[in-house]
């Protein structure tokens, strides 16, 4: 047996996970089933040679849900070949790539399209076709992307839940640039520490991933996709129990004027409390857009306060908890709270809820003043 064929590997894994959401009120169009029984499986198949200095990835990704047709979807997560040849790493293919350092929203992250019907959190996302190129050297690592294709933003069907009164038709999307969905999106980004300080410098030019809509009939509305370029900065600083985070970005795009908009906080850990083990972190965030209630996301000058807990035990036990408070009038907009442990090595448990509390008829969440929602799930990896 040659060194080339020891360093070749194969590893097949995934997790597969039961879900259900419960919805203590009744729709706010319609959408009368409190409870949403779905099914998720992602099965990962890794190959890597060369010393694992050459990857190839692949992560298909299949929801079926009871209640939404929308919401039953597949999507193909990553499949894409990666490449590390002393100080330059290339990615091609499908692939997903995160940008940020907050906690409660992600302004940065822009490279790939929110899967909405997952969760509108906007964590989880719809893999994206990429060409990939990293540097690496002692100044920092510069990284650039070409973006040849666009995904569009996923949305919840009129049997489902997180909709307005008016159901978006994404057969009838509209785009501002003659290419449409074939436009070439372009990214650059430079990243790099100084010693507990880090930093990156990011620009984007091509499609926005946050649609605006247009009214098309009585019962629908259709999505029209702008360009814009963004330049944005994100940064963390870790002092002794103190971790000082930000995200800034400036945005200019069609449809729009340009605008400002921040997420910047700490997180400060309370480590190993009584020799017990237990890690407690509390977390403070500033969000603002300066777009105020015309902005396209639900915070435009809130506070985010919560609470992080890790027991450091066997059974790795976490819990994240916050709310957000609206400065203008000190009222509590919404409220969640995450928590996970592990059965065993295959098995684990999770409970999140997200409650919307009495949002003002201007905010972004007053089109789901109905949709609080405890969703349990138990999730089979292997």
């Amino acid at each position: 047996m040659t060194s080339q064929t020891i360093a070749q590997e194969f590893t097949f894994s995934g997790v597969a996970k039961g879900e259900v959401r419960y919805f203590p009120e009744e729709g706010k169009y319609g959408n009368t089933e409190k409870l949403q029984p779905s099914f998720v499986i992602e099965p990962q198949a890794m190959y890597s040679w060369d010393n694992d200095r050459q990857v190839t990835t692949v992560i298909p990704y299949l929801r079926v849900d009871e209640q939404d047709n929308e919401r039953t979807h597949f999507d193909l997560r990553e499949m894409s070949y990666v490449g590390a040849f002393n100080n330059i790493e290339t990615r091609i293919g499908v692939s997903k790539v995160f940008w940020g350092v907050t906690e409660s929203y992600h302004l940065v992250d822009v490279i790939n399209q929110s899967d909405f019907v997952d969760n509108i959190d906007g964590e989880d996302k719809l893999g994206q076709p990429m060409v990939n190129l990293s540097y690496l050297t002692d100044y920092g690592t510069f990284t650039g992307f070409a973006l040849p294709y666009f995904r569009e933003r996923t949305f919840s069907g009129s049997e489902g839940r997180f909709r307005g009164p008016l159901v978006v038709n994404t057969d009838k999307v509209q785009y501002m640039h003659v290419d449409g969905q074939n436009h070439t999106d372009y990214a650059l980004r430079w990243s790099h520490y100084f010693g507990d300080f880090e930093l990156g410098l990011s620009y984007f030019n091509g499609t926005n991933r946050d649609p605006f809509f247009k009214a098309i009939s009585s019962t629908e509305i259709a999505p029209i996709y702008t360009q814009m370029e963004q330049y944005s900065i994100d940064s963390q600083y870790i002092y002794e129990n103190w971790l000082l985070k930000t995200e800034m970005i400036v945005r200019d795009s069609q449809l729009e004027q340009r605008f400002f908009s921040t997420v910047t906080g700490f997180e400060y850990t309370f480590s190993n409390i009584k020799q017990t083990g237990l890690d407690v972190g509390v977390l403070a965030e500033w969000l603002y857009d300066e777009r105020g209630t015309k902005t396209q996301t639900p915070f435009y000058d809130h506070t985010f306060i919560g609470t992080r807990i890790a027991l450091n035990d066997v059974k790795s036990t976490e819990i994240l908890a916050g709310m957000f408070v609206n400065n203008h009038d000190m009222s509590l907009t919404s409220y969640r709270i995450e928590a996970e442990r592990r059965i065993n090595e295959n098995w684990k448990w999770e409970v999140n809820a997200n409650i919307i509390h009495e949002p003002a008829p201007v905010s972004g969440l007053y089109l789901y003043e109905k949709d609080s929602y405890i969703e349990a799930s138990i999730s089979f990896y292997w």
